[in-house]
């Protein structure tokens, strides 16, 4: 396995832990504990951005990646003991039961964050025409000027 996070070599850490969540689902347990270095490998790029264009285009980029809410399984957190046990299994049972709500709820939201997502896009398209209009209108401009003669001096 090799694990490629923005264009770096990430098997040797990401890989580690992948191999250690997964043997914990294996085991059955149901409480396996999310990394930090998991949680949002993708923010990397924005720290290596040469310029402000750059980095607009990179956070663009990051918005329209992660504008979904998903509602998939994910392990409870569950305090040890028999009554820890019970209590995370009485709440996966309601996750399950009420779940269809979450995703009727998810998927206006979703529909809602990709209109923004698009929206800013277009903004952001919008005001590069704008500013090239306004760069080429300027050069015309400046142009048409011919050079001045250098200013008499007074005798």
């Amino acid at each position: 396995m090799k694990i490629s996070v923005a264009g770096q070599d990430r098997t040797h850490d990401l890989g580690r832990i992948l191999r250690r969540q997964a043997e914990v689902m294996e085991r059955g347990e149901n409480n396996p504990k999310p990394k930090p270095a998991l949680v949002a490998p993708d923010i990397i790029p924005l720290a290596r951005v040469q310029s402000e264009a750059e980095y607009l285009d990179q956070l663009i980029g990051l918005i329209r990646s992660r504008n979904a809410v998903d509602t998939l399984d994910f392990a409870i957190p569950r305090k040890p003991g028999p009554g820890g046990r019970c209590l995370a299994k009485l709440k996966a049972f309601l996750w399950k039961l009420l779940r269809y709500q979450h995703d009727r709820i998810a998927f206006q939201q979703n529909l809602i964050n990709a209109l923004h997502g698009s929206a800013l896009e277009y903004e952001i398209a919008l005001r590069r025409k704008a500013v090239a209009d306004l760069d080429r209108r300027l050069q015309r401009l400046e142009s048409r000027l011919a050079p001045l003669p250098p200013p008499e001096k007074p005798s």
